[in-house]
């Protein structure tokens, strides 16, 4: 937590942070395309039996004996798919007896970055922040080629499995890499930055202009590609090569940090004492697990809420994200608009947070979220018949808007109940529940079988709502500086207060158990000397 003081001595979001960052955004921008590839690629398109002696391959046809879609047609079936566009469902003929592979596929995907997420959260914290990010950009680009020469749906469901791990390294590091190098005032504002909207424009849009799914691939590591490139200028985390005692390094992100933003050489000595006060965990700090989020009760209501809060989020936003093609009307207009709907998120997030909190501004979004689900049910059922498939895509485009402002400021808020030497290990294990919210989304729309939206719609409703009593149950963190090490995270709440009153000094070097209380204005809280 001392580096506070010192990131804003040398400019909390100056030129560095400015370049820096949005470098970084690009990662989890083209995480996107890969991520909901199935949104287009599981696409059933328009199908209908031909005959081996009629090839009947028009429309009226169709219409005139029944074989439009019809899976018991008395002919002999050989299917023909429309040409509006190719997905792996008309690859493969993954339609009829067969269309169990595209959920399937989804799920195997989700369970990848479950892996992924498990993985990241110890190479993140053992290895650094940056292989693990650009280890994940590599699995991108190199599973984006090989999905594209797919032969078979086994092949291709097993290199979505390989992608979603990849996506998983990176989701749940990004974000963590980029507050650990700005002050406390802007990392609410990283959240923000319109990255996953920007990827599912690009998304949307290379989807209607290639109309084919391997395009869609190769155009996706073409995008990937460039970016490994910036291994070579984007430097490992400040806070983590602090806590692992890399101080010559450290001096030198500095030192590039306050020459760019044109700032004074700072005094560096604080890292000396943040290596230290890591080093009297002794052999422990060497070797932090996932046991250490249990540490104390604390910190297991800190994980469990936040979890939960990952997992609901998840099942809403992938809920809604993997049903695009149930809405009614254009896809691609369906698609595009649920893209654009979400860049005013930036914006709404910086009002919310300013105004409101991480805390309370969540709880705002999230319960807009609940409204709108349970409005999408009631609209499934009861709207008019000739508007219900209007109220219906306003409903589902509006809770997810609000589903991604909500989420977007509970993961600073969750990022940062934790000290940095396991606050990877905490996003991971948020990340991976978010995973298993992701595998579980196919499941939760199935409730009402193909056409019946009340039921899941209710189902997402009513985790919603428990997802605001979660997000009710962590700290508010506004303003708050971010601990760095589990020194007194080990310590009941009492010998934690009582530390504090027999050291009111010390109360800034570690507030692993609650809210920093000095006594202090925010703007007093500086680096310990």
């Amino acid at each position: 937590m001392h580096l506070e003081g010192l990131i804003d001595d040398i400019g909390g979001f100056g030129l560095y942070q400015r370049l820096l960052i949005p470098t970084m955004a690009y990662s989890k921008a083209i995480v996107v395309p890969t991520m909901l590839m199935m949104s287009f690629a599981g696409v059933e398109p328009d199908w209908w039996c031909a005959s081996g002696e009629d090839e009947l391959n028009q429309w009226n046809m169709t219409q005139v004996n029944g074989s439009y879609k019809n899976c018991f047609w008395n002919g002999t079936c050989q299917r023909m798919f429309s040409d509006v566009m190719d997905t792996a469902v008309s690859e493969w003929d993954l339609v009829c007896e067969m269309s169990w592979v595209g959920n399937a596929t989804i799920s195997i995907q989700m369970a990848g970055l479950l892996l992924g997420a498990i993985i990241s959260g110890y190479c993140a914290d053992k290895y650094g922040r940056k292989k693990v990010l650009y280890g994940g950009v590599f699995v991108l680009f190199l599973g984006n080629v090989v999905s594209a020469f797919s032969v078979s749906w086994i092949m291709f469901t097993a290199v979505r499995a390989f992608l979603g791990m990849g996506c998983g390294l990176i989701l749940a590091t990004v974000y963590l890499y980029q507050i650990e190098f700005v002050g406390k005032k802007w990392r609410g504002f990283v959240a923000s930055l319109p990255d996953w909207a920007s990827g599912m424009v690009v998304l949307s849009l290379l989807a209607k202009w290639l109309h084919n799914w391997k395009w869609l691939h190769l155009a996706t590591a073409a995008l990937t590609f460039p970016y490994l490139f910036t291994w070579f200028v984007v430097p490992e985390s400040l806070r983590w090569l602090s806590v692992k005692g890399r101080l010559e390094e450290a001096k030198s992100v500095i030192n590039k940090m306050a020459a760019w933003n044109k700032k004074p050489i700072p005094d560096t000595s604080i890292l000396e004492l943040i290596a230290k006060e890591e080093k009297a965990e002794g052999e422990k700090a060497k070797n932090y697990s996932y046991l250490d989020l249990m540490r104390t009760t604390k910190l297991s209501k800190k994980t469990f809420f936040s979890c939960f809060i990952w997992f609901s989020c998840s099942v809403v936003y992938y809920g809604i994200a993997f049903g695009l093609k149930n809405l009614s009307g254009d896809f691609y207009m369906n698609m595009l608009l649920m893209a654009l709907t979400e860049l005013p998120v930036t914006p709404c997030i910086i009002f919310i947070t300013s105004f409101f909190g991480r805390r309370t501004g969540s709880v705002i979004s999230f319960s807009l979220t609940a409204a709108l689900c349970f409005g999408l049910a009631i609209s499934s059922r009861l709207a008019p018949a000739d508007e219900r498939g209007n109220y219906v895509n306003a409903c589902a485009i509006a809770a997810k808007f609000a589903m991604m402002t909500g989420w977007l400021v509970v993961m600073t808020l969750t990022a940062e109940q934790f000290p940095t030497v396991i606050r990877n290990l905490a996003c991971a294990a948020q990340s991976a529940a978010a995973r298993i919210g992701g595998i579980l989304a196919g499941q939760v729309l199935s409730l009402g079988g193909t056409a019946d939206l009340m039921l899941p719609f209710i189902a997402m409703g009513i985790l919603v709502v428990l997802n605001v009593l979660a997000t009710i149950g962590l700290e508010e963190t506004r303003g708050r500086a971010l601990e760095d090490t589990m020194i007194f995270a080990s310590k009941s709440d009492t010998d934690w207060n009582e530390h504090k009153s027999d050291n009111p000094g010390t109360a800034l070097v570690s507030c692993a158990m609650e809210p920093c209380d000095t006594g202090k204005d925010e703007s007093d809280e500086q680096t310990v000397k």
